[in-house]
């Protein structure tokens, strides 16, 4: 005779041991027949893809948010519960239109919990499309709100449910970039890493946007602002410059000595193409500067490449880009595997930050920082957020509110929104 399975809500809540039982799928099993698995569920307790509503909470709606800096995701269950996510800004209408023409079919209806399985089924039946670029970064929306969710529903923030949390807070780096289209001016870029300098940071990067189609430009100006900023700064900051991809190994190898020998330089970011791993391991080999790589891998067999062909001292995988924090969380694993710290890459300051902060929390291999950019550039998105995350000094606390820990004023939101598109369980 089958034994009458317990409430799983009430369980985790209750049980010491819920975030180890939530994040390796026996929640059924635990509290179930004795080992023996419900009806419907694959071995490990985990509902069958094809089998949506494992429990008595189902999305009922999604809904995303176009604004011109940022595209939020929310996700609602029958229960009344709501999850917020967010995707990678760029695209915009590319991002709707894959939320709601492909993933919607296979989110809607589904019980929350089954992140996993959601997951797969959102990848993997579009995977013909390309695994990374708007495929991931769309995805990535929908998997941060299932995790807010998640936690909403438990009453726990997202890093109890990864296992934990190693860190209180966190140190960032101030962030910004000179622009190849909005040309930031020598006197402005210096002017921008003092403001942070005077805003508590510690470490400041300059992205010199140069990129791939603008391979070793002639009127390279990486040292000239190397220069400017560093006479500025001096002792009371450090500093490190992102190419963005955009130097052969001989040319940063080049630039890389100067900025370690002559500045004393620690990092190096995204010196030379992701399509070309074997130049950024020329790079590293010739280097003694710490090489960040990884921002433009957005799967973990992308970033189990990245490793094994370049070898980079740091991977930067960005959350609303990389699929979210169910990919993220598999990443850390495999960082921590190959003894490589995790740097997050981390643009945009309101809820990809917040999911940056669960995931470095709960992450053995990270830092020493994570990226920030500046809030001053972003005054109408932060408007949107409730209760705005505790910074200062140059380090932000982990959120300790269920979920992400962060609240979304939807109505800001709305008036600020260029598009707003909803699809509910029943279309």
């Amino acid at each position: 005779m089958v034994k009458k399975t317990c409430d799983r809500r009430a369980f985790l809540q209750s049980s010491a041991v819920s975030t180890l039982t939530l994040a390796s799928g026996l929640s059924l099993v635990a509290c179930g027949n004795g080992g023996e698995a419900a009806a419907g569920t694959q071995a490990g307790g985990s509902r069958a893809p094809d089998t949506p509503g494992a429990s008595d909470i189902a999305v009922s709606e999604i809904r995303t948010f176009i604004m011109d800096d940022a595209i939020f995701v929310k996700v609602t269950t029958d229960s009344g519960h709501e999850g917020w996510g967010e995707c990678d800004a760029g695209s915009h209408e590319v991002m709707e239109a894959f939320i709601h023409s492909e993933h919607a079919r296979r989110v809607l209806g589904r019980d929350p919990f089954d992140n996993e399985p959601i997951f797969d089924e959102m990848f993997y039946r579009s995977h013909d499309f390309g695994p990374g670029g708007a495929l991931s970064n769309s995805i990535a929306g929908i998997d941060i709100a299932l995790w807010d969710l998640k936690g909403k529903i438990l009453d726990v923030p997202i890093y109890r449910l990864l296992g934990g949390k190693y860190r209180d807070a966190m140190p960032v780096y101030g962030s910004y970039g000179t622009g190849r289209w909005e040309n930031l001016s020598k006197s402005e870029a210096v002017a921008q890493a003092v403001k942070f300098v005077r805003n508590g940071f510690r470490t400041v990067k300059c992205r010199m946007q140069i990129r791939e189609d603008h391979l070793n430009p002639v009127n390279d100006r990486t040292i000239e602002y190397v220069d400017a900023i560093e006479k500025e700064i001096g002792d009371d900051a450090e500093l490190f410059v992102d190419i963005n991809n955009g130097y052969t190994a001989a040319r940063a190898i080049q630039i890389g000595r100067i900025l370690q020998d002559e500045y004393g330089h620690r990092f190096f970011e995204e010196p030379c193409s992701d399509q070309n791993h074997t130049e950024t391991a020329e790079v590293v080999a010739a280097l003694d500067l710490g090489i960040l790589s990884g921002e433009k891998e957005y799967t973990l067999w992308q970033l189990d490449e990245l490793i094994r062909y370049a070898n980079p001292d740091y991977l930067n995988p960005d959350v609303i880009k990389a699929g979210g924090i169910t990919v993220m969380d598999k990443i850390a694993a495999l960082a921590q595997a190959r003894q490589k710290p995790m740097i997050l890459h981390n643009t945009r300051p309101t809820i990809s930050t917040a999911a940056s902060l669960h995931l470095v929390a709960a992450m053995p291999t990270v830092g020493p920082f994570f990226e920030f950019p500046d809030v001053d550039r972003f005054p109408d998105l932060i408007g949107t957020v409730k209760n705005y995350l505790d910074y200062g000094d140059g380090e932000i606390r982990v959120p300790e509110g269920p979920g992400l820990g962060m609240e979304i004023d939807e109505e800001r939101v709305i008036a600020r929104a260029l598009s707003v598109r909803t699809t509910p369980a029943d279309d």
